[in-house]
């Protein structure tokens, strides 16, 4: 029994070192993780087999090309779906996180947000099927905060997830392994992996959109809280006016100022009290970006509730630096990413109230980072369920893949 184990650890750490170097050279492998020539061998021809990898000839510099053992991306693939406030989008990946097919739709097509994953998810694996892959795990990020035991949503008022049992529902319907996460703890961990996270222990991401959430990676590690409410920076308070009059179950203090829905509200109420000219008075839909995109554009009131939401997002920057000392602090969604204009001004309120501010930018990943956080948690899961017993709990932080630091699944 004790060489069985072994002789499957032996193989996970072998697939593990060629997984993460995408080719490598038998002498290499057993060099790196000691093993002999024989054991290399026989745990090579193994993984040939199964499908994993491959072996030929190097690239040649003169002489008689060595042999190299390449990953084989292709062994699979995985499904990472943001599940959002107004759109499901979805990414068929294979084994390095390379993409090999999308899926997008309103969340008004299906009436609600849950059949719309489903369609989504049903839509990738029949191309899965059609390119003949193995899927090997499936992630999916909502706007709600995810009880990691019970798998219930709660928060997300605004796309209403409050109460919804999302774990024992999607179980209900696909077969295949599965992690549900807060949608900004997976943009974290694509930005860790991809983005403006890359090579840094402290981030924070910051997601202004339909809500408003945040993602705090402190030490190289996402912070969760203890029911999994870390970084729900919506709520914070930031006008007194608002300690007595917010009504509890509703948006969060803060969303009520700064997410989409509440700079829409402000803009109309604007309009409706000030008969100034504005090119915001013929938008049809009225949308948050479209606000910004004018303010941007010199419109006056569009303008003066650019300044007023710069304002707010420098105060939650303030709070969150203040609190957990990041490096940077990236603006993503919909909202934080059309700040772009305002970033220079919103830096300087910051450096007026912290010794050490962290650098601030809009996120490089535009509308896809939830979606690749997905595609990266979901390798982080297949790796895990391959792994040996000895293994499984160093892959997990949390009971969620901890990539956030160390994101090696490419």
């Amino acid at each position: 029994m004790r060489h069985g184990v072994m002789l499957e650890v032996n193989e996970y750490l072998v697939l593990d070192h060629v997984r993460s170097r995408g080719e490598t050279t038998r002498p290499a492998i057993g060099a790196q993780l000691g093993l002999s020539a024989a054991t290399v061998s026989r745990i090579v021809r193994r993984l040939i087999d199964q499908g994993h990898a491959s072996e030929g000839p190097g690239a040649s510099t003169g002489g008689r090309p060595r042999s190299v053992v390449r990953f084989n991306p292709l062994a699979g693939c995985v499904i990472g779906v943001d599940l959002g406030g107004s759109r499901c989008h979805g990414l068929l990946a294979d084994l390095t996180g390379a993409s090999l097919a999308e899926s997008t739709r309103p969340i008004a097509d299906e009436g609600e947000p849950f059949p719309a994953l489903v369609t989504t998810i049903r839509a990738l694996r029949r191309r899965a099927r059609e390119l003949r892959l193995p899927v090997a795990a499936l992630a999916v990020g909502v706007a709600a905060i995810v009880d990691q035991e019970t798998g219930v949503a709660s928060g997300g008022p605004h796309v209403h997830w409050d109460g919804f049992p999302i774990v024992r529902e999607l179980g209900a319907v696909v077969d295949l392994p599965f992690v549900v996460d807060n949608d900004v703890n997976l943009a974290a961990l694509a930005h860790a992996w991809r983005g403006d996270g890359r090579g840094r222990t402290g981030f924070v991401v910051l997601a202004l959109g339909t809500g408003i959430g945040a993602a705090i990676v402190a030490d190289g590690r996402l912070l969760r809280g203890r029911r999994s409410g870390a970084g729900e920076v919506g709520y914070l308070v930031l006008e007194r006016s608002l300690l007595r009059q917010h009504a509890p179950g509703g948006p969060g203090a803060l969303e009520e100022l700064a997410s989409g829905p509440a700079i829409v509200a402000k803009a109309q109420r604007r309009l409706a009290a000030d008969a100034a000219p504005s090119v915001l008075r013929s938008l049809d839909p009225l949308t948050a970006e479209a606000i910004l995109a004018a303010a941007a554009a010199g419109d006056a009131p569009a303008c003066a509730i650019a300044v007023e939401l710069a304002d707010d997002v420098a105060m939650a920057v303030i709070a969150l630096a203040a609190v957990v000392d990041p490096e940077v602090i990236v603006l993503d969604g919909s909202v934080g990413r059309a700040l772009a204009p305002w970033l220079e001004g919103i830096a300087a309120l910051v450096a007026r109230h912290l010794p050490d501010p962290p650098s601030i930018v809009t996120s490089s990943l535009d509308t896809e980072a939830t979606a690749l956080g997905a595609v990266a948690a979901a390798l982080q899961l297949a790796r895990r369920r391959g792994a040996p017993g000895p293994y499984v709990d160093t892959l997990m932080v949390g009971g969620t893949p901890d990539a956030a630091a160390r994101p090696d699944v490419a």
